[in-house]
C-alpha cells in the first residue's frame, strides 16, 4: 500500500459534513477515506474520459486511406484466416 504523506483541507457545510459522517458509518471507513476513494475515483474517471475523447478526435481527424467495403471485408478475411492457420500449426509462423 502507497504511504500516505500529502493532507489536503476541504471545508465542507455542516449538512455536507452530516450526510458524509453518515456514509461513511454505513460503508464501515473513515470519512478521510471515504473522501479520499471518492476524489481518486471521480478524478481518475475523468482523467480516462478525457484521454479516450483526445484519442478518439486524434483518430478521426487522421486522413487514412481506406477501401471500399468489399475490399476490407476480404482483408479481415485473409487475415483472419492466417491467424487460424497459426493456431493450428501451433503457433507457429
Amino acid at each position: 500500500m502507497a504511504t500516505l504523506a500529502h493532507k489536503v483541507q476541504v471545508l465542507l457545510t455542516g449538512e455536507q459534513h452530516r450526510a458524509l459522517l453518515k456514509l461513511a458509518k454505513e460503508r464501515g471507513k473513515p470519512l478521510s477515506a471515504l473522501l479520499r476513494d471518492g476524489v481518486v475515483e471521480q478524478l481518475l474517471k475523468e482523467a480516462r474520459r478525457a484521454t479516450k475523447q483526445k484519442a478518439f478526435e486524434e483518430i478521426t481527424a487522421m486522413a487514412l486511406p481506406v477501401a471500399d467495403w468489399p475490399e476490407m471485408e476480404q482483408e479481415i478475411e485473409r487475415a483472419h484466416d492466417c491467424s487460424a492457420e497459426r493456431e493450428r500449426r501451433g503457433g507457429a509462423p
